[in-house]
């Protein structure tokens, strides 16, 4: 018997976290009323999402990292290693890049506090979507423009991400930032996602001229000017926040959280490294680090709202992982990406539309719900989400 089952069956009850987090740091408090000293004593939050191992490949960049590194050599030393990491992209592709979108709507219409709180919500942004679907059925170059409105909001949705669960993990170790240490901070993220996005209009090459089996108009150029300003705010921006973490440590002795540092500094990276990089880095980007990354927190967050065994603390998550109901999870993850991706293109081929447009529409109309929904289902200041997250 493995010590997953092993676990379930020592209780199959489950017990519902009743955790209570700390007043959150997220909102616009004054410091004086996030100092640890004026809280009750509590057990510490688990520092970890799902453990060290997990967090650091899969949540905080490692593995983009080792991949990258790897197909570097690849291309110097060892050319018979390409296939292998072409087979190892497409992989991501089908593991975790469609997983995870498919993982927000497993969590909008499968939980059910989710399932309440946003019920008007999210059938106004699906019948939205299902609109722009069919316009862009039988609109000719609409996809195309779909695609390449895609390729501007994944700037923000990616450092959104990156920026929430970076709080996660600052949280989770009692790292409390006051408001304007948080404001710095978001600073940070906001100037990354706009000189992320108008460097795509300032300059044609950084603009993908072909995507998704479409081709894509170029929006620009963008007076330089304009970009440069940009490019000096966010070197202003990093500045301010290394700042800002240098003398909280020397001001209060605390130090930023590795696994936050590793995180940000992947996200900023991604989106201001040189094309020579960031052209073989974005092969993985997607997967191995914006798809993976979601799927711990939402597989975290899935055990916990669903209640874990009474034998099973919070730190213990990671047991879970190869449990039935936790392999049934990702199962049905896998077949719903594919079925969205893969099933619905091939039906609406079988209709008569061509099977280019057909998968460019519904690549970006999905991906467009993914977006909308989840800036509603992961806030922070949510108390229940926050509790769940944290614990």
């Amino acid at each position: 018997m493995s010590a997953s089952e092993g676990i379930l069956k020592k209780s199959a009850k489950l017990v519902p976290l009743n955790i209570v987090a700390p007043a959150s740091p997220f909102c616009n408090a004054p410091e004086s009323a996030q100092s640890p000293q004026s809280k009750p004593e509590k057990t510490a939050p688990y520092p970890w999402i799902l453990s060290p191992a997990i967090d650091l490949f899969f949540c905080c960049g490692g593995l983009l990292w080792i991949i990258f590194l790897a197909n570097a050599l690849a291309k110097s030393s060892l050319p018979a290693a390409n296939t292998g990491l072409i087979l190892l992209g497409i992989a991501g592709i089908h593991l975790l890049s469609e997983t995870h979108t498919a993982a927000t709507l497993e969590r909008l219409h499968q939980s059910e506090p989710t399932r309440k709180a946003l019920s008007n919500f999210g059938l106004i942004a699906s019948a939205v979507c299902v609109v722009l679907a069919i316009a862009s059925l039988v609109t000719p170059g609409l996809p195309a423009i779909f695609a390449k409105i895609y390729l501007i909001w994944i700037v923000q949705h990616f450092m959104a991400q990156t920026y929430g669960i970076a709080l996660i993990y600052c949280y989770k170790r009692n790292y409390f930032m006051n408001m304007w240490e948080k404001r710095i901070f978001k600073f940070a993220i906001d100037a990354t996602i706009v000189y992320g996005i108008l460097k795509q209009f300032a300059f044609k090459e950084w603009s993908m001229d072909k995507f998704i089996g479409q081709t894509l108009p170029f929006w620009g150029p963008l007076p330089q000017p304009i970009f440069m300003l940009s490019d000096w705010a966010l070197k202003i921006a990093i500045l301010a926040f290394v700042g800002m973490i240098v003398a909280k440590f020397v001001r209060e002795r605390k130090m930023f959280p590795l696994p936050a540092v590793l995180l940000t500094a992947t996200g900023i990276a991604i989106f201001t490294l040189p094309r020579s990089v960031t052209t073989s880095l974005w092969v993985y980007v997607p997967a191995f680090f914006h798809g993976c990354q979601y799927l711990v927190v939402s597989v975290s967050y899935f055990l916990k709202e669903r209640g874990l065994p009474e034998n099973v603390a919070t730190s213990e998550v990671r047991k879970l992982l190869l449990t039935p109901v936790t392999l049934k999870y990702f199962a049905t993850l896998f077949i719903v990406g594919v079925f969205i991706y893969g099933g619905v293109p091939g039906l609406l081929q079988d209709f008569g539309f061509d099977y280019k447009v057909a998968f460019a529409s519904i690549f970006c109309v999905i991906n467009f719900h993914h977006f909308l929904i989840d800036a509603a289902i992961w806030r922070l200041r949510d108390p229940r989400l926050r509790n769940l997250l944290i614990a």
